[in-house]
């Protein structure tokens, strides 16, 4: 409850100070390891977020949520697409209506330079939740496809439900110009 409220007040660095406090009394908590994992990864903390979300799933090998943050990271932040989209694989036939790993699945697809297959599975995480940061990386496929149009459209739907978020913010920034 602590690292959510000093990261509700931007103050990041404390929050993963206080994970890591509690993971020293609790080592393998995986709340913790999770929530610190996600956190890690927010900073641009990769190898920690990495290193978390392993030692979660050697614990929960079947654990559907750290298996699409993994291969998200992984798609995301590093070169190992192949290792993303197996995990996101497994968590996808764990949860296969979860709209989150759905986009996941559409992005390690973008990130493959599969853009047909990609904006196949971000439309329709999108369609079972509309929200920003699906929003930003379904537009980000269809603006690179070509159809600069339909993102800008995706991207204002996107704003209206959540005009500050960072991902769509900085999405769009990239890319208009």
């Amino acid at each position: 409850m602590e690292a959510e409220i000093l990261g509700r007040h931007q103050r990041d660095e404390d929050a993963v100070a206080v994970y890591d406090r509690g993971l020293q009394v609790l080592p393998d908590d995986p709340r913790l390891l999770y929530a610190r994992a996600l956190l890690n990864d927010d900073l641009n903390h990769v190898d920690a977020a990495v290193r978390d979300l392993r030692r979660l799933l050697e614990q929960q090998p079947g654990n559907a949520d750290a298996l699409n943050a993994l291969g998200y990271t992984l798609a995301d932040r590093t070169k190992d697409q192949a290792e993303a989209l197996a995990l996101i694989e497994k968590a996808l036939a764990i949860k296969p209506d979860e709209p989150a790993i759905i986009d996941s699945m559409g992005w390690v697809q973008y990130r493959l330079g599969h853009l047909k297959q990609a904006v196949g599975h971000l439309r329709a995480a999108y369609a079972k939740q509309p929200d920003p940061e699906i929003a930003a990386h379904l537009g980000e496929v269809l603006w690179v496809s070509g159809d600069k149009d339909e993102a800008r459209k995706i991207w204002a739907q996107g704003r209206k439900k959540d005009a500050k978020n960072k991902v769509l913010l900085e999405t769009m920034k990239r890319l208009e110009s």
